[in-house]
């Protein structure tokens, strides 16, 4: 695989993937990022100079820039969401927006392509737990409008994954 398409990758967890990537393979990334609150470019300043990292700023929801950039690619890691629990109370659609609607447009795009998807999802879709670890298998008990919109974008996910 000689690109891979990072959404995403300007926020924490997103730009030390981007990083981990140029460590340890030879491909190519694509770094597509809204940066809003949570996507920011310090995180990503050290690689302004990396051949092989590319920054686009744009969204997810952008089906047409999604297309030109997921037809580049063999594969895309999908790190970008809306994160905040506080403010999906708020303001509850921009989260189902970018955590539900924008899932959609990249799984359409990459099922056109013939791309390999994987969602990057969050333990908050499983609720609270005092002691021990989520299983994979256990129910989920989404709490606020993040996880719910987590939730539906990996059903989304899971349910396209099988026809795939």
């Amino acid at each position: 695989m000689d690109r891979i398409l990072v959404t995403g990758g300007a926020g924490f967890i997103g730009s030390n993937f981007v990083r981990h990537l140029l460590d340890t393979t030879a491909c190519k990334v694509i770094n597509l990022d809204k940066l809003t609150y949570a996507g920011n470019l310090n995180n990503i300043k050290d690689l302004r100079r990396e051949k092989r990292h590319e920054f686009i700023r744009g969204d997810i929801r952008n089906h047409k820039l999604v297309g030109s950039l997921v037809k580049k690619a063999g594969a895309v890691v999908n790190f970008a969401a809306e994160s905040h629990v506080d403010r999906s109370i708020q303001t509850p659609s921009v989260f189902v927006e970018t955590n539900v609607l924008g899932v959609q447009v990249l799984l359409e795009v990459c099922r056109k392509f013939g791309v390999r998807f994987q969602q990057i999802s969050t333990d908050e879709i499983y609720g609270s737990r005092v002691e021990g670890s989520f299983v994979e298998t256990d129910a989920l008990n989404p709490s606020s409008p993040y996880s719910a919109s987590k939730a539906a974008a990996d059903h989304n996910w899971a349910s396209a994954s099988s026809r795939l």
